[in-house]
């Protein structure tokens, strides 16, 4: 295998470093045979000279020997770097040709290296997918003149697996500035690819559902709702009080629950997929709005609200940062505990990190043990199952808001004592305003 031209240039410095290392080696012993076989007495004027010379001798040869020393160490650390690293390190003559490639590119590949070597031209021509053939040349192509290029690509491994790749190349300039060679570093990025596709196959057949649920869901369910207004308004005010009601009015509860849930999957599915615009949101200014809201039900129920700190402006989407607070002190109000006040402090929290903010939302309601806290953020899951009036879709909206605006949530609790949902979002940069 042929080496790359750094590697040519070191040990030919190597090389070059011993034979002078030699050279003042047999200087220094003939000097000193010589002043040996003279009488230095008959000659005062040459000692101190020679004495000099041989001085000088034995300090250059000492920077001779630390310098191969130290070459033969940069020697090693290349060898160990190249042989050691998972990707596949080429170069490239001014003709396309490759002239060198790591071990690593054996494995990439499939091929041996000396199969890759004797390829009179760009050896990867003969592997890469035929769809990909022109992007790749292109590539080549603006690299020969002097510009980095980097990019995706299928090739065939020599087993028959189609498999991809990404590839950096950078230009090496001679000193007229011409493009002298070019150096490519290429990774396996098969894993990666075929997981983005699984993804984005996921996130259409979760757009196709959303699109069932919406179209062939919702209007059956207006059908049944309307059958059932149209029943009640044709029966008389005796009818109304026989035992046909109770049926009726189960039908109608258990329509209202179908679509609430239907509302709720589109709410989620909507989260899931839509995409937030990001600009900067005052979270005091979404607090004072939530709190107005809900101004009914905080009265009703005697609560007590303190907003403590200064309120940060963070990035997100005005709209759903104010879902995330909406739900979190909804579901205060709702999971209040009956036998004392409510009580729900809203809190910033001191700046640990300069680019976050976290803001805490604390009540003193009735808790959530801890067997069920890693899970009330997953969809439609119920703490109380089938005796809970939620359907389980609040709080994974609120992560799904969350994690979309590059935050995460977090939350600690305590079964009859309260809980405490922290949200940490990106600060927005400075001088930007709601």
């Amino acid at each position: 295998m042929s080496e790359p031209f750094s590697a040519i240039l070191i040990a030919t410095v190597a090389l070059l470093a011993g034979a002078l290392a030699r050279l003042y080696f047999l200087r220094a012993k003939a000097l000193r045979r010589l002043a040996a076989d003279c009488d230095c007495s008959a000659l005062p004027f040459f000692e101190p000279i020679l004495k000099k010379a041989c001085e000088l001798i034995d300090a250059k040869r000492e920077i001779i020997l630390r310098t191969e020393e130290e070459l033969n160490s940069l020697q090693d650390q290349y060898n160990l770097l190249t042989e050691n690293m998972a990707a596949a390190i080429i170069w490239r003559d001014s003709k396309g040709r490759i002239t060198y490639c790591s071990p690593f590119t054996e494995v990439l590949t499939g091929y041996p290296a000396q199969e890759i070597l004797a390829e009179k031209s760009d050896f990867f021509l003969k592997i890469v997918h035929q769809d990909d053939l022109e992007a790749y040349g292109r590539a080549l192509k603006v690299t020969s003149v002097g510009e980095p290029f980097q990019f995706r690509y299928r090739f065939f491994h020599k087993s028959g697996i189609l498999m991809w790749a990404e590839t950096r190349t950078v230009p090496i300039m001679a000193e007229d500035g011409n493009v002298d060679s070019s150096l490519s570093i290429t990774i396996d990025v098969t894993g990666a690819v075929r997981y983005q596709k699984q993804v984005e196959e996921k996130n259409r057949d979760l757009q196709d559902f959303t699109y069932m649920v919406s179209h062939d869901l919702k209007a059956p369910i207006a059908t049944i709702k309307g059958m059932l207004a149209v029943v009640n308004e044709s029966r008389s005010e005796n009818q109304a009080q026989s035992s046909e009601q109770l049926p009726l009015e189960h039908i109608m509860r258990a329509t209202k629950r179908l679509e609430l849930l239907v509302s709720s999957v589109l709410e989620y599915a909507r989260v899931s997929n839509q995409e937030f615009a990001q600009g900067p949101v005052s979270i005091e200014a979404v607090l004072k709005d939530v709190l107005d809201d809900f101004a009914k039900e905080l009265s009703a129920s005697s609560a007590e609200v303190s907003v403590a700190g200064e309120m940060p402006v963070v990035m997100g989407d005005r709209v759903r940062i104010y879902q995330v607070f909406s739900n979190l002190v909804g579901n205060a109000i709702k999971y209040r505990n009956p036998n004392r006040a409510l009580k729900i402090t809203i809190e910033a929290l001191p700046l640990s990190n300069p680019r976050y903010s976290t803001v805490n939302v604390k009540d003193n309601g009735i808790g959530i043990a801890s067997e069920h806290q890693a899970s009330v953020f997953r969809p439609f899951y119920r703490i109380s199952g089938e005796k809970s009036d939620g359907l389980g879709i609040g709080l994974a909206c609120v992560k799904k808001v969350v994690d979309k605006c590059g935050g995460w949530i977090s939350l600690e609790s305590t079964p009859d004592t309260g809980s405490c949902f922290s949200i940490t979002l990106r600060k927005a940069p400075a001088r930007q305003l709601d």
